[in-house]
């Protein structure tokens, strides 16, 4: 049966396998493995994550994330002197963020009503948190279940008045599935803030690195204006509490290594392997309207 949900887990272990592979997967392979034809895999492949299966196996080697940190400067640079957060389309321009109260953040949410829900994507389980605010919370599973990350966000939140809604947070679940299949936004996603100034500080400059461009962290901390807490930053990337949307794994090491990750190494390479894909073919697709 080729139901919608089994073309979708069908990529979705297709994308695993790339991520983890160490040498290139032939279309065949990666077919066979789905049980489907080559024609038909690919066909799949490109409507659900908007790359081929090659297009993502060779975002994924080094030449292509050391060319994004050479031009990472001069694209921010022009970005913010347009008054953008970043060139052309970008998730970022329909993300809204406001800030906790210095108390609300002292005592642990008190008086506040937050809502979680879980869903699937294409890189995997999500489960999210959210105030009437906005986003508080996105992270991708990793195996845990509802209730231990439920348990573990309480930890965090411990005077929050928790609730379940399901239906509720479905609009925003479902942007972000469409956001990660490499679809443009359709809706404003709002994302509620909390930390210290300069993590605060860091997250937004996260939030200004378009799709399908990477940094260091050393460029990110002299955007900040901090080029000696490149450590410091560092931190405040990994204590980044939203996923995706707050798009951390767009940092890098400066030799081009794709690091680390609180979601996982596997994560963060499939999400810039799609994005620095995407990326490629739509500077490909714009050099062909310039020479046209």
């Amino acid at each position: 049966m080729n139901t919608a949900a089994t073309r979708f887990q069908r990529v979705r272990q297709a994308i695993e396998q790339l991520s983890a592979a160490e040498a290139p997967l032939g279309l065949q392979e990666l077919a066979e493995a789905a049980g489907q034809s080559p024609f038909h895999f690919q066909r799949s492949f490109v409507s659900l994550a908007g790359v081929t299966p090659k297009e993502f196996s060779q975002a994924l080697a080094l030449q292509r994330a050391k060319q994004s940190l050479a031009q990472a400067d001069s694209v921010m640079e022009a970005a913010l002197s347009a008054g953008l957060s970043g060139p052309s389309r970008l998730h970022d321009l329909l993300v809204g963020q406001e800030g906790l109260s210095p108390g609300e953040f002292k005592t642990g949410a008190a008086g506040l009503r937050l809502r979680w829900s879980s869903a699937d994507t294409l890189l995997g389980p999500v489960w999210l948190a959210a105030s009437e605010r906005g986003v508080m919370s996105l992270v991708f599973t990793q195996g845990a279940d509802d209730a231990a990350l439920l348990a573990a966000a309480r930890a965090q939140w411990p005077q929050a008045q928790w609730q379940e809604a399901r239906q509720d947070l479905a609009p925003i679940l479902t942007e972000v599935q469409r956001r990660l299949s490499g679809l443009g936004p359709s809706r404003p996603i709002g994302l509620a803030l909390a930390g210290s100034p300069l993590r605060l500080k860091v997250w937004q400059a996260l939030l200004r690195i378009p799709e399908g461009q990477v940094l260091s962290y050393g460029q990110l901390a002299r955007q900040v204006g901090a080029p000696r807490a490149v450590r410091a930053v560092a931190s405040c990337v990994a204590a980044n509490p939203i996923a995706y949307l707050i798009p951390c794994h767009r940092v890098i090491r400066a030799n081009a290594d794709f690091g680390e990750y609180r979601w996982g190494p596997r994560t963060k390479r499939a999400l810039l392997g799609l994005e620095l894909a995407r990326g490629e073919r739509t500077a490909e697709v714009s050099a062909g309207f310039a020479s046209s």
